[in-house]
């Protein structure tokens, strides 16, 4: 049998309060145990951690990880480690440029694909990377998560950049795909 694909996550703090259990961990945990991905998981709270991993994953020692997984709250422009630590998507793309190439960046994060067609063109276009996709909309933690299972398994084994577009405009996803807002953003032009 071949090797998974992989997926890097790192997640934020869903909430303040430290006995919030709340995670993508299972998501990612049932996909692995269904032998569709391999995952690394970790979580973050500062950007000096969120930079220390993106640094890490883009090592050549995690290149068939090919798929990136931000779970953080978010907003356009911008991604929220806490609920007192945002970092700016112009910061991570200069923490990521040009280290990005053939990879897939997904924004498991409210509203971040909202940000303007420039701001996400110029992030792929500095970072390299193929892909990006994400929500436009607030979203809901149950939905979302029955979302990302589909996803992310098709981000993994589709076999072409634009199969998780593709498969989110099937008749029988496109009510929640439309529902949560989501857009994929292509460094061909596409999007």
């Amino acid at each position: 049998m071949a090797k998974a694909g992989g997926v890097f996550c790192v997640e934020g703090q869903w909430e303040d309060d430290l006995n919030s259990r709340g995670s993508v961990l299972p998501t990612l945990e049932l996909l692995e145990r269904l032998n569709s991905i391999r995952y690394i998981h970790r979580d973050t709270a500062t950007a000096e951690e969120l930079h220390y991993y993106l640094d890490t994953w883009l090592s050549r020692k995690y290149a068939d990880y090919k798929v990136g997984f931000f779970a953080l709250h978010g907003q356009p422009t911008q991604l929220c480690l806490t609920s007192k630590q945002t970092v700016e998507l112009d910061e991570i793309a200069a923490w990521m440029s040009g280290r990005c190439a053939g990879r897939i960046l997904y924004f498991g994060s409210c509203s971040v694909l909202r940000a303007s067609d420039r701001v996400l063109k110029d992030f792929l276009h500095e970072t390299k990377a193929a892909m990006l996709c994400g929500f436009t909309k607030s979203i809901d933690w149950v939905e979302s998560a029955a979302f990302e299972t589909v996803v992310l398994n098709t981000l993994v084994n589709g076999g072409k950049i634009d199969s998780a577009e593709r498969l989110m405009r099937a008749s029988r996803w496109t009510a929640l795909s439309d529902h949560l807002g989501f857009r994929a953003v292509y460094a061909n032009g596409r999007g």
